[in-house]
């Protein structure tokens, strides 16, 4: 049987949820049905440039990258998918491109959105994003917060658009007393020390500053805390100025740069933070919770989704250091509420979030496409 051939095409690879998400896509769909190619316009790290799936890229560098319609169709009509598979704003130009080459099904998903736009779209955005959205077969987002979002911001009814939510490989993300051993020594904490983290690339966005006052106000009230980032970006120095501008930060937190083993550095962890200001469906909720952790996260994007507030952990306000600094105290003082909420969240990742899940959606998806139906006919549920 012919295999399915889907041009997903997205701005960058790197760290981010969006790419996580099709690197899981991609590792998990049966290879004997789907034949994947990964297209981005921003030039490709090494690092991507190994494995099964292809690669392409427009090779545009810097914020301005033009029009990109035209390169798009040639690379269409050259590769001849069967589906192209659009990712967020930077990409969106691949669904026109995607119909001047004549591509039998066309997609488009929406993952988030950055810093400069979470309170709403330029007017030529919301624009060129609802005649995108016209012109493709499937539009879908990864949240209900972020269809109704973009429903809102390009006039469109909110049923056009179909959640598919991120999934959480369980059995890879999971309570592991010798991991924890292992990271607690590292960070030389001691069954009196509670750790406090996160993972993300250090980006504005994610405000690890409001993370890191928070921090010094419980450790001035003299818990015994370690404070761990896992993540790099473009906001490393300026977090580690921070951290060494504080005496109580200065031996109590850690900049733990990249891992390949985010796992490892959850189960050395008590309570998760995620204090950002702006979300799509955060990936590293969904491991913290599949952990078996606490949570303490603002109320952005599909946070209070995930976290239910009172049961799995506690949703703050954006930028309120003070609410963020309290839950965690909270989380801190009570050892039965933490194993609690952790145990909640598993159960809760397992049930509504597995990988497993998230794959036979776009398993479906795929399939029904490749078939020609019509997007009503699809069966895939819409929330």
């Amino acid at each position: 049987m012919k295999r399915t051939r889907i041009v997903h095409v997205l701005h960058r690879m790197g760290a981010g949820g969006t790419e996580l998400a099709l690197r899981k896509i991609v590792a998990g769909l049966d290879p004997d049905r789907f034949e994947h190619i990964i297209c981005t316009i921003a030039p490709l790290p090494e690092a991507e440039m190994t494995g099964d799936v292809r690669f392409i890229s427009l090779q545009r560098d810097g914020k301005k990258t033009g029009s990109l319609v035209s390169d798009l169709s040639r690379i269409f009509l050259r590769e001849r998918p069967d589906i192209v598979h659009s990712r967020n704003w930077g990409a969106v130009e691949a669904v026109l491109a995607a119909r001047l080459a004549r591509v039998p099904r066309i997609i488009h998903s929406e993952h988030g959105r950055d810093i400069h736009t979470m309170h709403g779209d330029p007017l030529r955005r919301r624009v060129f994003r609802r005649f995108c959205y016209g012109l493709a077969d499937e539009v879908f987002a990864v949240s209900n917060e972020l269809r109704e979002h973009y429903a809102k911001q390009t006039g469109v009814v909110p049923t056009r658009i179909n959640v598919i939510s991120n999934g959480v490989d369980v059995a890879r993300f999971r309570p592991d007393a010798a991991a924890r051993a292992r990271m607690r020594a590292f960070l030389s904490a001691t069954d009196q020390h509670i750790v406090l983290g996160t993972i993300g690339r250090l980006d504005p966005v994610k405000d690890h500053t409001m993370l890191l006052l928070a921090a010094e106000q419980i450790l001035n009230a003299g818990v015994s805390l370690k404070v761990v980032i896992v993540g790099n970006g473009s906001e490393r120095q300026k977090l580690q100025s921070q951290i060494e501008s504080s005496l109580a930060l200065r031996s109590s937190a850690i900049l733990a740069g990249e891992s390949g083993k985010p796992e490892e550095w959850l189960n050395a962890l008590d309570v998760f933070a995620l204090p950002s200001l702006s979300e799509g469906m955060s990936n590293t909720i969904l491991e913290a919770m599949a952990t078996g952790l606490p949570s303490v996260v603002t109320a952005v994007g599909a946070n209070a989704d995930l976290v239910e507030h009172g049961h799995t952990g506690f949703v703050v306000n954006p930028r309120d250091v003070n609410a963020l600094a309290s839950r965690v105290l909270m989380l801190v003082s009570n050892s039965s509420l933490r194993s609690d909420f952790g145990a909640r969240a598993r159960q809760k990742a397992a049930s509504s979030f597995s990988l497993d899940r998230m794959l036979e959606d776009y398993s479906r998806l795929y399939t029904v496409c490749t078939f020609h139906k019509r997007p009503a006919e699809t069966g895939l549920r819409r929330a």
